[in-house]
């Protein structure tokens, strides 16, 4: 059967702790009255979200022989993400996170690189890319074997074949940015990027700039990610501006990730730019009202009755 979407790169355990203001003293014990697992990474995020709205997605990937793997694949399973191309590695442990949550969702990450660290070209299986309709790799900088040109040939075959290639970008604590993704871009379709993200890898500073930027390399659509503010979409020629939804916001985590899924399945669906925007806007909108970044889509109808009747930020205030 053919797959609506495959995603490649970064998935993880998060442990996420909330609400924490501030570290206890060296050597001391504080109670926090939440503490739960969850699936996070660029990758793993994108494809539960995009079977959480109806479509279909398979995962590919390495995790560990350990209980964070165990956790990661049986959970994708079971929110109906095809795992049956992700590597159990014996040799390095499940990539993990610590994520401390503070009152107003902001987050603070402890972070283990693990099995993300090992993926590499060898591991994506291109006849199975082959049957699906989009390629997405989540994770440029934190995916190192697949950085630069690697990466650049997977998309390359995959696109030649007739499949559509995404990709989200993370942030390079390594400071080099452009190299790790430029190979991919003349072969990329969708390039999603949070604002500060995009302002590093293409030394543009405002979202409208930031799409001519991609778009010279023949990215045929861009997503800005703008937290708070929404979002900002430009297919050829044509962009639109999205504000964000007004709600509590618990947990910020994985909110642009699930978003990603949005903009994919409705471009699936076939539906305009600024319905694509919207659809990913809801899913951050309900994404941020619990811990967690894979879990608060139950289905599209509900998406799309929020997307259609919560206000906007800019509606309240107008």
């Amino acid at each position: 059967m053919a797959l609506d979407l495959v995603t490649v790169g970064v998935v993880c355990a998060d442990v996420m702790v909330r609400p924490v203001e501030q570290m206890p003293p060296r050597g001391a014990l504080t109670l926090v009255p939440t503490l739960e697992m969850h699936v996070g990474g660029l990758a793993g995020v994108t494809a539960t979200v995009m079977c959480q709205l109806g479509g279909s997605a398979a995962f590919i990937g390495r995790v560990g022989h350990d209980s964070f793997g165990d956790y990661l694949v049986q959970t994708m399973s079971a929110s109906g993400v095809d795992t049956s191309h992700v590597i159990r590695d014996p040799d390095h442990h499940s990539s993990a996170t610590v994520v401390l949550v503070s009152h107003d969702g902001e987050r603070s990450f402890l972070h283990h690189i693990g099995t993300t660290g090992e993926v590499s070209e060898r591991d994506i299986p291109v006849d199975v890319i082959a049957k699906a309709k989009v390629l997405h790799w989540g994770g440029p900088s934190v995916t190192s074997q697949l950085d630069g040109a690697p990466m650049g040939r997977v998309f390359e075959r995959v696109r030649a074949l007739g499949v559509k290639t995404s990709m989200d970008t993370c942030y390079d604590g390594k400071n080099i940015w452009l190299p790790l993704i430029e190979p991919s871009l003349p072969y990329l379709d969708i390039v999603f990027s949070s604002l500060e993200e995009a302002r590093k890898y293409t030394g543009q500073q405002n979202p409208p700039a930031i799409a001519d930027f991609y778009q010279s390399y023949g990215v045929q659509t861009v997503v800005v990610k703008l937290g708070a503010d929404g979002l900002y979409a430009r297919h050829g020629a044509k962009s639109c501006s999205v504000p964000a939804h007004r709600v509590t916001v618990v947990d910020t985590t994985g909110a642009g990730d699930a978003a990603c899924a949005g903009v994919l399945y409705g471009h699936l669906e076939g539906w305009d730019l600024e319905r694509c925007a919207r659809l990913a806007n809801a899913v951050g909108g309900l994404t941020v009202q619990q811990m967690g970044g894979a879990e608060a889509i139950h289905s599209l109808d509900e998406t799309l009755e929020f997307m259609e009747n919560e206000t906007c930020l800019n509606s309240a205030a107008s």
